[in-house]
């Protein structure tokens, strides 16, 4: 082969060699350009699909309230919203809020779990609103439009109400009055130092619930839409620390576990007339176990020790004055109400539904132990 020939086959090599090089060069470019495209922007209402916790519950409920300062960025994928309206209900808060409006609001994500995602949403006039976006629903469209204006029709002041919803098949939205004093229990377990939360108080907070739960019982029994998540945490505490249960008929308690909660937003066709009563029965379950939480000042499960349990097991033993917040104690509460109380909780919280009392019964019972309450501060030296 001639030198020239040589030349050339080598120069052809390099070429080819440097059109490879180019290529993949552009291939990894393409690549970098497809997943910034793809990523989501900040600042929007994100969609629960794109969100996957990995780590562990604060608490042993399925919400999880302790999201760092890292994860407030928020993200959103608009490919899973289909054209549709936000439904706005009887309030003139929010009458000319639009669904873009939400979408494009500066927002702070609040809490997450495996059922739905919390966000504060900040609106230019100030307005400040709580979103909650919930997955995997699968009930239909007309069933949910249904479920949230019964829910509006059955107003309570104890009772959070939506503001308004969105539907469509894969996305749900419902919009809150956001509530900026927290949760009873942030109060009650809050990492920061507790404010002085005195026996009169607790006892008003349970009274309170007690009757915003009858009444809601009472209204959607027909329905067959009890609270099915009834916790501390889904106890919000208004501007004057009034007390107001939140999210109410967005979960379904296990018939065969009414101690612990389902999925109940996958779960809304197991919701019959034969299954509906266990869900009520299960609130009081529920409403059982936020009286202990007040008594006791203990989580619902504190190291695998469920409150329960030990409440029983103290019981048993006779040590009964041993389960009792030793603040309230201090603050000099009668044991005789606490006592009375405990009994009430413990009735709530027994393993066989039928056994316990109704919502009805269970107001009774705390009215008289508040009336004697209220009598001995009157009647105070």
């Amino acid at each position: 082969m001639k030198p020239i020939s040589k030349s050339i086959v080598m120069f052809s090599g390099y070429i080819a060699l440097g059109l490879v090089i180019i290529g993949l060069i552009l291939c990894r470019l393409k690549k970098k350009k497809r997943e910034r495209v793809e990523a989501p922007s900040p600042c929007k209402v994100a969609s629960v699909d794109d969100i996957v916790d990995t780590k562990p519950s604060f608490t042993s409920t399925d919400f999880k309230t302790d999201v760092s300062k890292s994860d407030y960025s928020i993200y959103s994928t608009e490919s899973a919203f289909v054209p549709s309206s936000l439904v706005v209900l009887t309030s003139p808060i929010i009458s000319d809020l639009k669904f873009e409006d939400l979408l494009s609001a500066p927002a702070e994500l609040l809490g997450r779990g495996k059922h739905g995602t919390l966000y504060r949403v900040i609106f230019e006039n100030g307005m400040v609103l709580a979103v909650k976006r919930i997955k995997g629903w699968m009930i239909s469209t007309d069933e949910f439009k249904h479920r949230m204006q019964r829910l509006d029709q059955a107003k309570h002041l104890n009772v959070l109400p939506a503001l308004a919803f969105y539907c469509s098949i894969h996305e749900k939205l419902l919009v809150y009055e956001y509530q900026p004093n927290g949760s009873l229990f942030s109060l009650l377990h809050g990492k920061q130092p507790r404010r002085k939360f005195e026996w009169a108080s607790r006892l008003k907070i349970a009274a309170k619930i007690a009757g915003a739960l009858a009444y809601m019982h009472r209204e959607l029994y027909v329905d067959g839409i009890p609270h099915g998540n009834l916790k501390s945490t889904n106890i919000l505490l208004k501007n004057n620390m009034e007390p107001c249960i939140s999210e109410y008929g967005l979960m379904v308690m296990d018939p065969q576990d009414p101690s612990s909660s389902l999925n109940g937003l996958n779960s809304m066709q197991q919701q019959t007339k034969g299954t509906a009563p266990n869900g009520f029965k299960a609130d009081i379950y529920g409403f059982g176990v936020i009286l202990l939480e007040l008594l006791t000042g203990k989580l619902v499960q504190n190291d695998g020790i469920d409150l329960t349990s030990w409440v029983h097991s103290v019981v048993r033993e006779e040590w009964t004055v041993e389960v009792f917040d030793k603040s309230i104690i201090l603050d000099g509460a009668s044991e005789e109400r606490m006592l009375n109380l405990l009994q009430v909780a413990i009735k709530c919280v027994n393993q066989a539904p039928e056994s316990r009392p109704s919502i009805s019964q269970v107001v009774s019972m705390i009215n008289t132990i508040k009336e004697e309450d209220d009598k001995s501060l009157v009647y105070e030296p």
